[in-house]
């Protein structure tokens, strides 16, 4: 039998927590499961569908876990003060955050990462309701695409992020460079789960407003007002759509650390804050918030997904 060797000897399979998720390495968007041991990944491993990936994964992707496991994360709500960030609990930094961005005038933008969940990105954009938005994703490309010998359909894609297709259905259509531009005058910047280059930082920091809504600090001194803390794949359920159009559901399979909270969850907080409509308490009711806004989703529920998940669209051409 064929053995992982990065895996031999960490533990025995037999006492590892599994869980159902989705490889974040690509749009492929191939099934996998989280192995877990004392709250820490130690291995993924594919798991069956066969409309996606059948029984197989690549190599990059099965190889990806370390990033899972980094301690250097933003675990509470951080306030400016002066030239000071202070860690403040949540009740506090939601509704300081609310009565900036209520206070803000003129357009918004959002930058986001590819790798956000469909909740995320829909409760981002909702919470901008009214105003002005361009909207753009950050997904990385790697080089060509690298089909998996003797497995058709199956290749790491170019774009390096699982959720990019997710984001142009719910509107997140703008350049990545035009989006930048737009910081210049905009009233309000949301940054969510970005890593910006300094020139980039100069840019996003001539907006009028910058609010981090991120895993780890990436802003430096960009002049963020206010940095939120929030959780990777791995510490949230939720959903990603694949270059197929499949909508596909992933758990959570490791705790979350320090105060850190799903983008959903920060995002319709804030706007309860704005409005004083109630804010979805799982996943799965902002999930049904997006099933009743974007007729991509129409119809969808988590239990409609399964494990195996569900097209939004016909798929497109390939990319």
């Amino acid at each position: 039998s064929l053995l992982s060797k990065d895996f031999l000897h960490k533990a025995r399979a037999w006492d590892l927590d599994k869980t159902a998720s989705v490889c974040p390495g690509c749009t492929q968007g191939c099934n996998m499961t989280i192995d877990m041991r004392d709250d820490a990944v130690v291995r993924l491993r594919p798991r069956p569908n066969l409309d996606v990936n059948r029984h197989f994964m690549c190599d990059v992707g099965r190889s990806d876990y370390r990033w899972m496991n980094r301690g250097d994360r933003v675990e509470a709500p951080l306030l400016r003060e002066g030239q000071r960030l202070t860690a403040r609990d949540w009740p506090t930094a939601l509704e300081h955050v609310g009565a900036l961005v209520q206070g803000a005038r003129g357009a918004a933008v959002i930058l986001a990462s590819g790798r956000a969940s469909n909740e995320s990105l829909g409760e981002v954009a909702g919470l901008l309701e009214g105003r002005t938005v361009t909207a753009a994703l950050q997904v990385p490309l790697g080089g060509a695409e690298v089909p998996l010998t003797g497995v058709s359909g199956l290749a790491l894609r170019k774009e390096r992020a699982p959720n990019g297709d997710g984001g142009r259905l719910l509107g997140y259509a703008a350049s990545w460079e035009g989006a930048l531009q737009a910081c210049a005058g905009a009233g309000v910047v949301l940054v969510l789960d970005v890593e910006l280059s300094a020139a980039e930082r100069a840019l996003v920091s001539r907006a009028g407003l910058v609010i981090a809504i991120v895993i780890r600090f990436h802003l430096g001194d960009g002049g963020a007002a206010a940095v939120l803390p929030v959780t990777t794949a791995v510490e949230e359920s939720g959903t990603f759509t694949n270059r197929d159009g499949r909508v596909q559901r992933y758990w959570q399979a490791r705790s979350a650390p320090g105060m850190a909270r799903p983008a959903w969850w920060v995002a319709a907080e804030l706007r309860s804050v704005l409005t004083g409509r109630p804010a979805p308490a799982s996943a799965d009711a902002a999930f049904a918030v997006l099933a009743a806004s974007v007729p991509a989703f129409a119809g969808m529920s988590y239990a409609d997904l399964g494990f195996t998940g569900r097209r939004a669209e016909p798929a497109g051409a390939a990319r």
